[in-house]
């Protein structure tokens, strides 16, 4: 009976140890979980802080407060020693600080017909396409176009927004080029409406009527050049046409 006892007890005690060893393992993989995910978060966090505070190097020319929306912290680039040779007249490039595997990154890739070109000075560089043609989806107009006849020597999207702002996106467009050495713009923006821009030989902008056919009006047309991009307002619309789509090089 006495070693029955004994037996019993140290069964207990065994079971006793290995309940123990069981908790203790799992409270440190609970623990090694919760520091893991509290990694996690912490590195998102810093990465995406040190990004909206990126001081962009010298040897980018940085347009805009950001891409693709006011305040993102990517940025359109224009020409430097450390972009010459990723542009391209059928794209625009786009930066991005931090690897290429970044959110940010990953946000506008998933998004739009765009992919990573190279990675200097700390951004990554995005190529994204502006112009159309026989490899372009199906996406390439808007499925009712009244002038989708009409010969456009140029098609591709653009930055464009109205209503002060509350709208933004990248609007369709084709350009049409006449004898004068002149060319329209047209714009189609995704719920149907459209915009016309009419340009002179040297790329200055003449007016705007509301769709192809119209006489284009001077109006309250306002329009400046920062770094090779035409930013100009009409009323509350904003555009952004590069001189490479209006030149065609």
């Amino acid at each position: 009976m006495k070693c029955a006892s004994r037996s019993f007890a140290a069964t207990f005690a065994s079971n006793a140890t290995l309940t123990a060893l069981v908790a203790a393992a799992l409270s440190w993989s609970s623990a090694s979980a919760i520091a893991a995910a509290s990694t996690a978060i912490n590195t998102a966090t810093n990465t995406t802080t040190n990004a909206k505070h990126f001081a962009w190097p010298a040897s980018f020319v940085v347009l805009g407060d950001g891409y693709p929306h006011a305040g993102d912290v990517c940025r359109r680039l224009g020409e430097s020693s450390a972009t010459a040779n990723y542009l391209d007249h059928t794209a625009m490039l786009v930066g991005c600080p931090g690897l290429r595997n970044s959110a940010d990154v990953h946000a506008i890739l998933d998004h739009r017909r765009a992919r990573v070109v190279g990675e200097t000075d700390g951004v990554t560089l995005i190529s994204i396409a502006t112009e159309g043609g026989p490899a372009a989806d199906d996406r390439s107009w808007p499925a009712q176009t009244p002038d989708k006849d009409m010969y456009f020597s140029t098609t591709g999207t653009l930055p464009c927004e109205r209503g002060g702002g509350k709208t933004k996106t990248m609007c369709k467009y084709g350009v049409v080029r006449h004898g004068n050495h002149s060319a329209s713009v047209v714009i189609y923006w995704p719920d149907g409406n459209t915009r016309v821009i009419l340009f002179n030989a040297h790329g200055r902008v003449l007016g705007a009527a509301m769709k192809a056919g119209d006489r284009p009006m001077p109006g309250n047309t306002l329009t400046r050049n920062n770094a090779g991009i035409n930013l100009i307002s009409i009323g509350d619309e904003r555009y952004e046409i590069e001189d490479a789509v209006l030149s065609g090089r």
